[in-house]
């Protein structure tokens, strides 16, 4: 069960899968597979040869997929995919900086659109998990903590490991989190990471950079903290005020209060279910503040302190300019 495995099997299963998924016709997942080997020099050095080898044969087949597929190939032919490097990392503290230039051809989906309503009725003619096409990005599909769960790769990671779990896909629920899904993510974050040590899940409302109307929660295995999770902060009990208002619940139950009263208030949020406990970040909605031209949005991973960066240039700049982009965000 990919939930209670070792490390070493976890991203042995992960590289496997990566590593099958390449074919002459497989166009989304040539995409995926190069986002993903940029995260880990191993990762890198096993599947850079395939990598070579299958663009070279798409080149030649210059095959069809979905409008989001052919756009992101169309820009590599552009480059060529040697230019990608393998992640980079800076600070400008108290935050940190990824350096992560493939991330820019991702589609913007939802994510581009401006927020009105934390609840959308799913719609099945938009972008969601059941598309056929996306049957080869699964990594696993099985039942923890009770739910039925699809396990699928994240087409453009930030962050190690990163995974999109989907409870009870043909449930076609939308990104709307309710209480009982809530609670279960909380126990499987927790359960979870005595197996795969730091093992976390995060959650993107609508309006708060979820790209995807169809419920979703995003799994990573990050072993040191993040920034957010700082001692100093006076949400863990320091002394310093983070840059926006957060508050850390130890409970599922207190939690969900706080989640409860910003759905009533129709406030978009962003979610970091650790072992220790529930980050829960509101913030204004997406599109009703201006981005800088570094950023192409600001979900939970920059809420929680780690910033994406598509140019290297950006990894200049110091940390009071990340501090004033999350403090814009309070409402």
């Amino acid at each position: 069960m990919l939930f209670t495995t070792s490390p070493d099997a976890f991203k042995a299963r992960f590289t496997d899968g990566l590593q099958n998924m390449l074919t002459p016709d497989g166009l989304g997942a040539f995409i995926l597979v190069l986002a993903n080997s940029m995260q880990d020099a191993q990762l890198r050095q096993q599947l850079a040869t395939p990598l070579r080898e299958t663009f070279a044969q798409l080149q030649q087949r210059q095959p069809d997929g979905p409008v989001d597929d052919v756009a992101t190939f169309t820009a590599l032919l552009k480059t060529g995919i040697e230019i990608f490097s393998g992640w980079e990392y800076a600070r400008a503290e108290p935050w940190e900086l990824v350096i992560n230039p493939l991330r820019g051809l991702r589609p913007m989906r939802v994510s581009g659109e401006v927020f009105h309503e934390l609840h959308q009725a799913f719609a099945a003619d938009k972008f969601h998990f059941n598309k056929p096409f996306l049957r080869p990005e699964i990594l696993w599909e099985g039942t923890a903590e009770g739910m039925n769960l699809r396990v699928l790769y994240n087409k453009f990671p930030f962050v190690p490991w990163h995974t999109l779990i989907v409870p009870e896909p043909q449930a076609t629920l939308p990104q709307f989190l309710t209480q009982s899904y809530h609670e279960r993510m909380m126990e499987l974050a927790t359960n979870t990471a005595t197996y795969l040590p730091g093992f976390g899940i995060a959650f993107n409302s609508v309006g708060a950079y979820a790209s995807v109307n169809h419920l979703n929660f995003q799994g990573f295995i990050r072993p040191s903290a993040f920034p957010v999770e700082a001692a100093q902060w006076q949400h863990n009990g320091g002394t310093q005020a983070y840059p926006l208002h957060c508050w850390r619940a130890d409970s599922a139950q207190a939690a969900w209060k706080i989640i409860e009263g910003l759905h009533r208030e129709n406030r978009p949020y962003n979610l970091l279910y650790r072992p220790q406990g529930c980050y829960i970040m509101p913030r204004k909605g997406q599109g009703t503040v201006s981005l800088p031209d570094w950023t192409q949005g600001i979900g939970w991973h920059e809420l929680c302190g780690v910033f994406t960066l598509v140019e290297k240039s950006a990894a200049t700049m110091g940390g009071a300019v990340f501090s004033h982009e999350l403090s814009r965000l309070t409402y």
